[in-house]
C-alpha cells in the first residue's frame, strides 16, 4: 500500500495585487455624492452626470449615515444625462453614486 500526499508550497513573501482595468474597451466612470438632511425632509434628488453617455449607464451605490439612521434607497429614474434616487425616509447623510459605461 503506497501514499502519495501533494504539498503546495507557498512563496515566503506575498505580492499585493495589482488593480488594472483589462479591457481594450473605452471605460467612463464618475463617482458622486447627494447630500441629503433630515431637516430638509427631501426624499428624492436628481443627479446630472457631469460625463456623456451614449447609452444609460449602470449605476450602483451606497449610503453613509452621519447619524446612524438605516435608510433604504432606489433608483425611481435613469437616463443617459441623469438619475434620480428616493429614499425611504429624512435622514442625515450622503448616497454616494458610481457610474460606469463600458463601450460596446
Amino acid at each position: 500500500l503506497a501514499l502519495y500526499v501533494s504539498v503546495k508550497v507557498y512563496p515566503a513573501r506575498r505580492r499585493a495585487p495589482i488593480m488594472v482595468k483589462q479591457s481594450g474597451k473605452e471605460v467612463i466612470i464618475e463617482t458622486a455624492s447627494i447630500v441629503f438632511t433630515e431637516s430638509s425632509s427631501t426624499t428624492s434628488k436628481t443627479y446630472t452626470f457631469t460625463e456623456t453617455y451614449n447609452a444609460n449607464p449602470n449605476v450602483t451605490y451606497g449610503v453613509r449615515s452621519t447619524s446612524g439612521d438605516m435608510v433604504l434607497v432606489k433608483i425611481t429614474a435613469l437616463s443617459n444625462s441623469s438619475v434620480t434616487v428616493e429614499i425611504s425616509a429624512p435622514f442625515d447623510g450622503t448616497v454616494d453614486l458610481q457610474i460606469v459605461e463600458i463601450a460596446t
